[in-house]
């Protein structure tokens, strides 16, 4: 299981990947590595190198904002089973059905808690083939 941290704040970065490191250990992916991108530009070079399985996406960042991501994998049929996970301020209703209709698989508002980042992942690990 390959996970792809996307956001312009390095403590975001940092407390995800502890977080979804605590997650994994405990679930049935034991092997797992998780990267990290600070913004769209970079994650797009990592994609194109490594097989990501998850990505979990800030909207608002420099260079490549988490939208043009969503549109670049969802365009391109190798990344295209990657499953998204806006992880973002933008919560209005507004903006969680924009990203879904443009093929986000889940959805997280900052600040996020614990409890709501193992069960986002839960969800969408549980709809992927083992």
């Amino acid at each position: 299981m390959n996970v792809l941290i996307v956001d312009d704040s390095k403590i975001v970065r940092r407390v995800l990947t502890n977080t979804i490191g605590r997650f994994f250990k405990e679930s049935k992916y034991k092997e797992f590595t998780i990267y990290e991108a600070e913004d769209g530009l970079v994650a797009m070079e990592m994609m194109k190198n490594k097989k990501i399985d998850i990505m979990l996406l800030d909207w608002n960042m420099p260079n490549m904002n988490g939208e043009e991501v969503v549109e670049a994998v969802r365009t391109n049929k190798e990344w295209n089973k990657t499953r998204i996970i806006m992880a973002t301020t933008e919560g209005s209703k507004e903006s969680v059905l924009k990203m879904i209709k443009k093929g986000a698989n889940g959805y997280m508002v900052k600040p996020f808690q614990e409890e709501a980042i193992f069960k986002t992942l839960h969800t969408i690990t549980m709809r992927m083939p083992k």
